[in-house]
């Protein structure tokens, strides 16, 4: 045991930089695939995807794409496959002890929505559904709530029972000396019978063997007509004799298998001894090699430090003025190649914020006034939507403009780009408080959210912009501007996914300009 433990160590120590170097690979293929994938199979890679993020501890990406393949399976109506999705994302909420409103444990609630979708099913998914109930056990146990405790117990050994059914009876025959014995034998099977056959109908195993003990029955009755009683004396007395030669076989047996271990134990032991004395001399000689190559090292090291604390430094204010221009997928692209292709993506979340009344604003304001407002609003929407993991497209004047689901292909974002909004408005109101109290003018804002398919990438060769274009960004437009100020307008397709999540008020169908009549819906704050 010893020499296995000194073996597993020297091989974790030289293959943990390859296991973390496959996972990143694992990841990069994965996202790769994901571009391309659709329906269930996009569902199937977010899974594995969430589960290589949480192997390497980013807990926050595995969540995310978690919550991705969850929405992306209530859409295309997969229940099971938004069961295993709402038990990844309780298993790393539960990591993380992340807690909801009021300390509701966010985690015990996914277990069970996952629940609720497997017991609809005819035939659910038993292992995942006693899965679910051993995590909100863990989590019952943890937090000292004794009744749930009870109730999960119940609930497990329920389940258990649906999937593992009864054995099946043991009859115990006695041994057989005389037909008036074989007789008293048969009269005890025939009331084994009839017991079984009270519980037949509740088992099924039950009435196979009631059914095997019968043809038992029949076999003995057909014997004892048969043979008389010297006839049986004589076939006890050769079933007596065979039994204790198998007995003495099988002593045999036994004492050969015990000399054997023996050996082996002492040609073990011979084995143990030679394995340390090699794995002493592999460890002197690595402690040396170690120390050898540290010292060289350390003295690389301070040779490099300055020059690469320099190049480093340089490195990071390209990275970070390029990305403050570009997305990181597409800025990677233009360095390797120079030039960026347009890429269609079929799930995209857009949303267009305007201003109310902005000309009437700027008639308020020097130049340099409107300017400082403006950028203090938008500089609040860009961390708004760098911490939703949104993207920010651009401003025209007083509009603002984010995309959800870009530039990976990660989906429409829906829920996220929802919470996005609803913080911009709640920022606008507590920045608006203040300014009325100064008597200041207000800036109220109009919000609207539309989905569906556009065309991404960056147009002309110099001053690179990175813009989206469809018919889906025009609706979105249409969409603000039916809106009102303070309120967040979505389309009836955002509506769909997200009524789960935010209550929403029905407003109609609205005439859009060059769209015709579109369902819309105000998102209660």
């Amino acid at each position: 045991m010893k020499a296995n433990v000194i073996i597993w160590a020297v091989l974790m120590c030289l293959l943990s930089p390859l296991l973390s170097f496959a996972q990143g690979t694992d990841i990069q293929q994965l996202e790769t695939e994901l571009r391309s994938a659709s329906g269930a199979r996009r569902v199937e890679i977010f899974l594995s995807l969430s589960d290589v993020y949480a192997q390497t501890g980013d807990y926050d990406q595995a969540l995310a794409r978690a919550t991705d393949a969850s929405d992306l399976a209530l859409r295309i109506k997969r229940f099971d496959l938004q069961a295993s999705s709402l038990n990844r994302e309780g298993k790393i909420l539960a990591i993380k002890g992340k807690k909801g409103l009021f300390g509701k444990d966010i985690a015990a609630s996914k277990f069970r929505e996952s629940n609720q979708l497997l017991q609809k099913k005819a035939r659910p998914d038993k292992a995942l559904l006693l899965d679910n109930l051993e995590q909100l056990r863990a989590i019952a146990v943890r937090n000292n709530r004794k009744d749930d405790i009870a109730e999960i117990d119940a609930q497990i050994a329920r389940a258990k029972d649906i999937m593992e059914p009864l054995p099946a009876p043991e009859i115990q025959v006695q041994a057989i000396e005389t037909p008036q014995d074989l007789k008293d034998q048969i009269s005890a099977i025939s009331n084994q019978i009839l017991e079984l056959g009270s519980a037949s109908g509740q088992r099924l195993n039950y009435e196979r063997e009631r059914q095997h003990l019968q043809a038992e029955l029949s076999a003995s009755r057909a014997l004892i007509d048969k043979m008389s009683e010297d006839q049986l004396k004589a076939t006890l007395l050769v079933m007596q004799q065979r039994t204790k030669l198998d007995s003495l076989e099988y002593q045999n047996q036994v004492d050969s298998l015990n000399v054997a271990n023996a050996e082996l134990a002492v040609r073990e032991s011979e084995s143990e001894r030679n394995f340390y004395l090699a794995a002493f001399l592999a460890v002197l000689l690595l402690a040396g090699g170690s120390t050898f190559s540290f010292i060289r090292a350390r003295q690389n090291a301070r040779v490099l430090e300055e020059k690469n604390k320099i190049i480093r430094a340089e490195q990071e204010r390209s990275e970070n003025l390029l990305l403050n221009i570009l997305p990181a997928l597409v800025a990677e692209e233009l360095k390797k190649s120079g030039s960026t292709n347009a890429r269609y993506f079929e799930d995209v979340s857009v949303l267009f914020a305007d201003f109310v009344g902005f000309s009437q604003i700027a008639e308020k304001l020097t130049p340099q006034q409107l300017v400082s407002e403006l950028d203090t609003c938008f500089r609040a929407f860009d961390e708004i939507i760098a911490r939703h993991s949104l993207e920010k497209i651009k401003t025209i004047g007083d509009a603002y403009m984010a995309a959800g689901g870009l530039p990976n292909g990660g989906g429409g974002q829906l829920r996220a780009m929802v919470e996005a909004a609803r913080d911009m408005q709640n920022w606008l109101a507590t920045w608006n408080a203040e300014r009325a109290r100064k008597k200041q003018p207000l800036f109220e804002a109009r919000i609207g959210i539309h989905a569906g398919p556009v065309v991404a990438g960056v147009v002309g060769s110099k001053k690179f912009a990175f813009d989206i274009w469809g018919d889906t960004v025009n609706i979105a437009a249409r969409i603000e501007a039916a809106g009102e100020g303070g309120k967040i307008n979505i389309s009836g397709e955002v509506h769909e996914v997200v009524k789960q999540y935010f209550p929403c008020k029905y407003r109609g169908k609205i005439a859009a300009k060059n769209k015709g009549e579109i369902d819309m819906y105000f998102v209660e704050n």
